[in-house]
């Protein structure tokens, strides 16, 4: 029924103006009621029988918060990994830096063999901080595992012999809704 419906007057019973004029009211009412529920409750309509192409972009918007949702909580756990790799790797790399200049100062010159010895040893603690700061964990995950995130990286087999137990896959996650970035850093990347 549209908003006013006109009323004949000519060659009409009473009994249908009354009917006309009735009915009339009856949907005006119930539109003021469906425009006091909208005032009143916020919501365009309260079903989605009511509006059905519009209830069908309001879930297709409401799907979409929803994995923008979920991709802002990535972004904040994968932006915490990448952030404690990125000091495991500075603490990696001020080391080798470190015993690189020790090396370097002690090779070709007139150094003592206790200078030498002293030098073998700062190695030796360094190779094994390089060990501690390979095997990292964060929350739960070795950080530079690869994809295989509970085995531990890097292992001692023998006199000065370190073994790589990870992979060199990447750990995905999604940065919009249809872009993927790399979540981690392989040990080989690292260490070379």
């Amino acid at each position: 029924m549209t908003s006013i419906t006109g009323v004949p007057t000519t060659r009409v019973s009473d009994q249908f103006v009354r009917s006309r004029l009735m009915a009339q009211v009856q949907f005006d009412q119930s539109e003021l009621f469906r425009l006091q529920t909208q005032l009143s409750t916020g919501l365009r309509f309260g079903a989605p029988g009511e509006d059905p192409v519009a209830a069908g972009r309001v879930m297709s918007l409401q799907s979409l918060l929803e994995r923008k949702a979920q991709v802002q909580t990535n972004l904040t756990t994968n932006q915490s990994y990448l952030t404690s790799s990125d000091v495991a790797m500075s603490r990696i790399s001020n080391l080798v830096a470190e015993v690189r200049g020790a090396a370097l100062g002690v090779v070709g010159s007139t150094s003592s063999n206790e200078q030498r010895n002293a030098v073998a040893l700062q190695v030796e603690q360094a190779a094994r901080q390089l060990l501690d700061a390979g095997n990292q964990k964060f929350r739960g995950r070795y950080l530079f595992a690869g994809s295989t995130t509970q085995t531990c990286p890097f292992e001692m087999v023998g006199d000065n012999i370190v073994r790589y137990n990870g992979n060199e896959d990447e750990l995905l996650s999604y940065s919009d809704i249809d872009l993927l970035f790399a979540t981690n850093v392989n040990g080989s990347d690292v260490f070379g």
